[in-house]
């Protein structure tokens, strides 16, 4: 019996991805500062459409995951990784997750089906048009989901839908919109576009208000199905397990912000005459950060690595990460919060946003608890007695 060893998988960031970092980093650090973070969040708007347009269109990093085939850069999930690190490092109000990350991975699976209608708008995306897959904010493809919209064929032969999907991220301002319906009883995507009549998006106000997400309503909305069957929902999968595996990078970002902040302040704060960094006790409690967020960072990485590389191991990699991550992000959040004392309590400061960004990310996608049970039944790990899956 011959036994092969898969390739190695890098959990450090290549210097690409740093080149990716460094550009967008220099960009929000100039463009958007923590308190016009504040101000964007006080105007109560969903997108930062100027700081969008600049991420597409002159550092052109909503094509990253479109092949060049398609008028995409041909990049991989590395690079995006990249991006929603720095992302997370600022937690900018942008769509990228919703649009340049999960709608671009269904677009791009139907048009790799031979849709013509998705990979038509594919070149728009990458110039920074906004697209959405329309599945509830909490759900995963590891979560059972019953279809609230249905697809009926007209004499035609055009495909109108009817129904409405609740909570739907990144849905404000979108030109384009795939919705998952159900077709003469078998699943499909239906590809909706902006101008569209009868299409009403509510917009919802959540904990947070940096991403905002809307319920929307199909009134017999005319469309065309770029997939059906297994392929719409093999689309749908893919979606979402990237999505998912890519989020924990923002999650890393998140942490990232959050170390440097506490760090900072335990230098410059003083108490009783000298830093209140150099007491032990919090000294100890921000090398246990700086471990967990260095763990953090290594599972986001070969998550993003297996995907870029399309190794095997990217649904376990995926569900790893998004388990850890998310709770690892709240955790260091919730720390630095401890830190600051009184002054990161008030709304004065951005510690508030970084908080509410990591609870929010914890149902995200699917929450720890259903990656956990994923990765169990990935790796068969048997379920203990008395053991319930509700």
């Amino acid at each position: 019996m011959t036994i092969t060893t898969p390739p190695a998988v890098s959990m450090v960031e290549d210097s690409t991805a740093l080149d990716v970092r460094s550009a967008l980093r220099r960009l929000l650090d100039s463009r958007f500062t923590p308190q016009e973070l504040l101000q964007f969040v006080a105007d109560d708007d969903d997108v930062d459409r100027e700081l969008w347009t600049t991420i597409a269109r002159d550092l052109g990093l909503t094509a990253l995951l479109i092949p060049e085939d398609l008028g995409g850069a041909g990049a991989s999930a590395r690079e995006s990784a990249a991006v929603l690190v720095e992302l997370g490092r600022s937690v900018a109000p942008v769509p990228y997750l919703s649009s340049a990350v999960i709608a671009t991975t269904a677009l791009v699976q139907c048009a790799r089906l031979g849709s013509p209608s998705a990979a038509g708008v594919l070149p728009d995306v990458a110039d920074g048009a906004i697209a959405v897959l329309a599945i509830p904010a909490g759900r995963s493809s590891h979560s059972a989901a019953n279809s609230t919209v249905t697809a009926t064929s007209s004499a035609d032969g055009s495909v109108v839908v009817s129904g409405n999907i609740a909570q739907v991220l990144g849905a404000a301002g979108a030109t384009s919109i795939l919705v998952p319906a159900e077709h003469h009883g078998a699943a499909s995507l239906v590809l909706v576009t902006d101008d569209a009549p009868r299409v009403a998006v509510s917009r919802r106000t959540g904990i947070d208000r940096t991403r905002a997400t809307a319920d929307l309503q199909f009134d017999a909305v005319g469309g065309v199905i770029v997939a059906d069957g297994e392929g719409a929902r093999v689309a749908v999968q893919v979606a979402l397990d990237t999505g998912a595996a890519l989020l924990a990078s923002e999650q890393v970002g998140i942490c990232e912000w959050s170390l440097d902040a506490a760090t900072q302040y335990l230098t410059v704060r003083h108490q009783f005459g000298r830093p209140i960094g150099s007491y032990q006790a919090l000294r100890h409690r921000t090398a246990q950060l700086w471990i967990d967020i260095n763990h953090a960072r290594a599972a986001a990485i070969y998550a993003a690595s297996t995907l870029a590389d399309g190794s095997a191991d990217q649904a376990v990699a995926g569900s790893l990460a998004q388990a850890y991550c998310s709770t690892t992000a709240l955790r260091v959040v919730e720390e630095t919060l401890q830190m600051h004392g009184g002054i990161g309590f008030t709304w004065d400061h951005p510690l508030h946003l970084y908080l509410k960004r990591a609870f929010a990310d914890t149902v995200l996608l699917g929450d720890a608890d259903t990656h956990k049970r994923a990765l169990a039944a990935l790796i068969d790990i048997p379920q203990p007695a008395g053991w319930s899956a509700a």
